[in-house]
């Protein structure tokens, strides 16, 4: 039921975003072709919620938070005829997978189970490339890699009878991520961010600084 629940959520949002998209006047003017009329941030700072569907633990999808701190080191470039950024990105994910009757040892064969759940982080850091499309909308290209911890807590027998609960971890420093998303500037300074990639697909709120 919580799933199916923040399942909703997190289609409502994403549909909200691209609603939003829409909602721009038609004639909105595209600044693609001027270069430099964005936003000048500092900082982006990126709350948002997720759902993950990729390297999972098991078969279930997970649902979590997690926050993305993004710096541009180049304000006009890497083309400079067009209106672009680039900068890096760092995040902090923590995802929740809820209880299963089997686990993914992450390498080791599956093992069956009464019940099973997993908690993830990503620790991501990536290359992100924007392009400011309108006064609105812009869209962005990430590639880098992520550090990636999970962790499982299952039960299984006792030695002494009866049933044991057991946890068991994994840690990978350099898991490839990539995503590509939109930015929706609904406020002067903010606005909304979908992205989409692998592992998972986020929606959340910017706030340039």
């Amino acid at each position: 039921m919580i799933r199916r629940i923040l399942a909703t959520c997190l289609g409502s949002a994403l549909a909200f975003a691209l609603l939003a998209c829409g909602a721009a006047p038609a004639s909105a003017q595209s600044t693609i072709k001027q270069p430099g009329d964005h936003p000048h941030y500092t900082l982006e700072l990126e709350p948002h919620i997720l759902a993950q569907y990729g390297n999972l633990p098991y078969t279930d999808d997970g649902f979590g938070i997690g926050m993305r701190f993004s710096v541009p080191f180049v304000h006009n470039g890497p083309i400079s005829t067009i209106n672009n950024n680039i900068g890096m990105s760092f995040g902090l994910d923590w995802v929740h997978f809820g209880d299963d009757n089997r686990c993914n040892g992450r390498g080791n064969p599956d093992f069956f189970t009464d019940t099973c759940s997993a908690t993830e982080l990503w620790f991501p850091v990536t290359v992100q490339w924007n392009f400011f499309l309108t006064k609105i909308i812009s869209v962005f290209g990430e590639l880098g890699l992520s550090g990636h911890y999970a962790r499982w807590d299952y039960e299984g027998p006792c030695n002494a009878g009866g049933d044991c609960r057991y946890h068991a971890s994994y840690l990978n420093l350099f898991e490839p991520v990539f995503w590509g998303g939109g930015r929706f500037l609904l406020w002067p300074g903010g606005g909304l961010t979908v992205r989409l990639g692998w592992p998972y697909v986020s929606f959340g709120a910017s706030f340039l600084l």
